[in-house]
Order: structure tokens, then C-alpha cells, then sequence
């Protein structure tokens, strides 16, 4: 099966896509973060500063898999912490609704993880989410990510305290599910229809 999507730098062309998407209440909906409206220029500055190389932080534009390669979603890894070797996994938004039929985030999942343990050696990777989103928390069953605990009314968000779950996974379990076949996409979509037969 081939890759639905690539992973590549951000370009100036990639800014109305953001823009679009930073603006986007529905989309921003389940983000741990606070939602506001930006502008076209912010939306240009947050792009130029995807760009390129940075210590702490690194994004990636998702694109379609042909010449064009044009922008569906973004993926990053921030608070890179070269000294206790660990990285946030800041998420994924998938913009693009045709894009949204799960293939391209288990792809992007499995790119991070790829570029944090193969490519960076990173010891540790982690992230939070809040408790109701439920697509994330499938994910920590789908990739054998270990759930940590739960920062409870730690975000304040549409008028309420929100608790967020906080789940890691580390480089030796990473290597281990990998060389047993766990993160080949066929063995990632057996484990999404037991997931969701156990869950009816």
C-alpha cells in the first residue's frame, strides 16, 4: 500500500492554508491550547517560523503524495530537550476533510516516531490531550503509548476546567513494538478493528 501523504518544509505558498485553519473554530475545537482568530500576516509569521531548522522545536508541513505536494495538515515536535533526550508531540491537525479517513494520521504518527527515535534518538516522547478527545485517547491503545496520568482542571476552555491526560512512550518500547511488526500499517489497522469492536 502506498503513502497517502508526504512530510516536508513549510513554504510561503502553505500561509492561506493556515490561515483558513487557524480560524477554524470547529477545528480547533478539541486542541488542549486557547482558540482566537488570527490575521493573514500572523498566519504568514507562523509559517516563516516553521521554517527551517530550530533547537527546540520542529514542524512539518503534510502534503499530498504527488508533484504537487500541497498542504493538507502539519505535524511538530516542541520542548526538544537535547540534555534528558525528550520531545513533545505537539499533535497533528489534519485541515483538509479529505484527508481525514485515518490513513494520513497513522502516518504522521508513525513519521514522528520514526524521526524522534531513529532520527533524533530521543529517549522519551510525550503528550497531552484532553480526556474527551477520544480519537487520542484510541491512539495511546494504537501505538502502545503508556498513559501517565491526568492534570486535572488544568486548561480553562469554553467557560470550564478541563482535565488533560498526559501519555508517553519510550525509545526501548518503540524499538521493541517495531521490530515485532506493530507499526506496519496493516497491523495498525487490525489493532483499530479490534479497538473498536472491544469499545460497542
Amino acid at each position: 500500500m502506498g503513502k497517502t501523504v508526504l512530510f516536508r518544509e513549510f513554504e510561503e505558498r502553505d500561509t492561506e492554508f493556515i490561515y483558513k485553519c487557524k480560524n477554524d473554530k470547529d477545528l480547533n475545537r478539541l486542541i488542549v491550547g486557547s482558540f482566537h482568530p488570527i490575521s493573514y500576516d500572523e498566519a504568514r509569521n507562523w509559517v516563516h517560523g516553521c521554517m527551517g531548522e530550530h533547537e527546540s522545536y520542529k514542524y512539518w508541513a503534510i502534503c499530498t503524495n504527488d508533484d504537487e505536494q500541497r498542504i493538507v495538515g502539519w505535524i511538530s515536535l516542541s520542548s526538544i530537550d537535547r540534555v534528558n533526550n525528550s520531545a513533545d508531540f505537539h499533535g497533528i491537525v489534519i485541515g483538509d476533510p479529505a484527508y481525514r479517513d485515518g490513513f494520513a494520521w497513522i502516518e504522521s504518527y508513525l513519521f514522528i516516531y520514526d524521526y524522534a527515535f531513529e532520527v533524533l534518538k530521543l529517549n522519551r516522547v510525550y503528550g497531552h490531550s484532553r480526556i474527551d478527545h477520544h480519537a487520542s485517547q484510541m491512539t495511546h491503545k494504537l501505538f502502545h503509548v503508556t498513559e501517565e496520568g491526568v492534570l486535572r482542571q488544568s486548561v480553562f476552555k469554553d467557560g470550564k476546567y478541563i482535565d488533560v491526560t498526559i501519555s508517553s512512550i519510550l525509545r526501548s518500547e518503540y524499538l521493541k513494538f517495531k521490530s515485532e511488526g506493530e507499526y506496519e500499517m496493516k497491523s495498525v489497522l487490525q489493532r483499530i478493528k479490534m479497538i473498536k469492536k472491544s469499545n460497542k
